[in-house]
């Protein structure tokens, strides 16, 4: 049983890596995030599991705070931790490690990650159409072509910048995009499982195929961790959402000879 998203940010918390304007947050949250607000969310859990309705339960879209204020009330009103964590988490967002992984250990919580391909994105299919699992499938009726505004933020122009090295790096080690982005998120010690997404059957097929691979080598590892030192999760905002979604800066830098991807 998941606790979908936290109720001290409401809707409006999905897509940000920082806590520093909380008033962002004041139009869709319906709670105040006080100790007394987490007593009242967990003895409501607490009675799921006396009625028998639930056996396990878990949080979702969480940070450090918000899992150690659960986890210390479960302890102190006699229920069960959160079993699990599903934080959106990629190649192209990795705020999960700076932020929430420390507490996640301490506490026995294990990772669940979704978006680990990026809403499709680290597929690479939005930049070479013969990336998609699903041969001589219209790109248009993928995700990002017919909604473009939903989750715009896996597709912002510096995260598909970053896409487009690690699709060359992927190739370097003989692996599709798909595989080197789903055997990472697989591989991160904090992970216990990775939760897809897909439409069709081939690309079930290719999930489950990468989830086969051996662990990635320390090499490639490396690798992977000098881009993101480069893009630094690049599907989430810091501070304006819009900027980076826009991302002049990349403008400026393909004036100076840098790559830039403007749209999927």
């Amino acid at each position: 049983y998941y606790l979908h998203f936290p109720s001290r940010f409401g809707f409006a918390g999905f897509g940000w890596a920082s806590y520093g304007e909380p008033e962002r947050y004041a139009h869709t949250r319906t709670s105040d995030g006080s100790a007394a607000d987490f007593d009242r969310q967990v003895l409501a859990v607490k009675r799921l599991f006396e009625l028998g309705l639930i056996k396990h339960w878990a949080l979702s879209n969480e940070n450090a705070y918000g899992l150690t204020m659960f986890c210390l009330a479960c302890d102190r009103l006699g229920v069960p931790r959160p079993v699990c964590v599903q934080n959106d988490m990629s190649l192209n967002n990795r705020v999960y490690e700076g932020d929430i992984a420390e507490a996640a250990r301490q506490f026995d919580v294990v990772g669940l990650p979704y978006g680990a391909l990026g809403g499709g994105v680290l597929t690479g299919k939005y930049l070479d159409a013969t990336l998609q699992s699903d041969a001589g499938r219209p790109i248009e009726v993928s995700r990002m072509r017919s909604q473009p505004g939903f989750q715009p933020r896996y597709a912002a122009p510096l995260a598909l910048a970053a896409t487009s090295d690690y699709i060359a790096l992927a190739a370097k080690y003989g692996l599709k995009p798909l595989e080197l982005a789903l055997a990472w998120a697989r591989d991160r010690w904090y992970n216990f499982g990775v939760v897809i997404g897909m439409t069709s059957a081939a690309q079930l097929v290719d999930c489950v195929n990468a989830f086969k691979l051996e662990p990635l080598p320390a090499a490639l590892n490396d690798e992977i961790d000098a881009i993101h030192e480069q893009y630094r999760n690049p599907s989430v905002a810091y501070a304006n959402k819009d900027l980076v979604l826009k991302a002049p800066w990349l403008e400026r830098s393909a004036r100076g000879g840098s790559a830039v991807h403007d749209e999927v």
